[in-house]
Parts: C-alpha cells; structure tokens; sequence
C-alpha cells in the first residue's frame, strides 16, 4: 500500500512538470514574463522531488519498482485527467493531493520500518505543493489560463 502512493506520487510528479513545462513554453500575453518565468520555476523544483522520490522508492523497495514504461502510463493518466481542465491550480491541487495522500498511508501503514527522512521527505513535498498552489491562486484566483 505504501508503495502504491509512492508510486502514485511519482507519477504525478511527473505528470505535473511536464504540464508545468508545457504551460511555460504556452505562456503568452501581458503576464507573458512573468507566467514564463513562474512555470518555469515550479517544473524545475519537481525535477529535484522526482528523483529524490524514486532514490527513496529504488532504496526501500528495488529498483526495479521504477519501471518507466509503467511509470510514463501512470503519469499520462494523470494527465489525461486533467485534460478537462489543464490549469496551474488543478495541477497544483493534484500535487497536494497525492502527496498528503502518500503521507497519510505512510503514517498509518503499519509495515515495515521506513527510512528516518520518510516522512519528512513526503511532507517537504507537500509543503512545497502547498505554497505553490497558495502562489498560482493569488496569480490566477479562479480564471487560471486553460490550455
């Protein structure tokens, strides 16, 4: 169960910087500059929370848990999910989500011991959704750029 929301995580991770990504090759009109340079912070950051999640999935669990065919179905889902509405606060909120989520089943689980930094690890995420989404609501409040 641990490993599912982990695995969960990641592949939301990786379906929220590539959309992150996407939005700042979109950004465009008067907040142009500013939208580019904000997108372009937030993919950047997840790069750093995707392989210290994976280190931390390869470390407790195999490897082998990390297979990218899997892990790329898993992240297109996400984004297949949010095609019907692509915008910065849905992405944020689908960060926060899952990563409370993996928290939570975490704390909860019972199973075997988990690394000293787990939790930390998977709260630091969360937090740092937190504040982004805080961020794109104060940007866009609730008419956030659809793709």
């Amino acid at each position: 169960m641990v490993l599912a929301a982990m695995l969960d995580l990641w592949a939301c991770l990786r379906a929220g910087h590539h959309l992150y990504h996407t939005l700042h090759w979109q950004a465009k009109g008067p907040q142009f500059y500013g939208d580019h340079l904000l997108f372009g912070e937030l993919y950047k950051k997840i790069e750093g929370e995707i392989d210290d999640l994976a280190e931390l999935i390869a470390g407790h669990y195999g490897s082998d848990k990390l297979d990218p065919v899997k892990a790329w179905a898993a992240a297109g889902e996400k984004i297949n999910m949010l095609v019907c509405a692509p915008d910065p606060i849905t992405i944020a909120e689908m960060l926060v989500m899952s990563a409370e989520h993996a928290c939570e089943v975490v704390s909860g689980s019972g199973e075997a011991p988990y690394p000293a930094g787990l939790d930390n690890a998977l709260s630091g995420i969360s937090t740092s959704h937190i504040k982004d989404l805080y961020l794109l609501k104060q940007r866009y409040g609730a008419g956030a750029p659809k793709k």
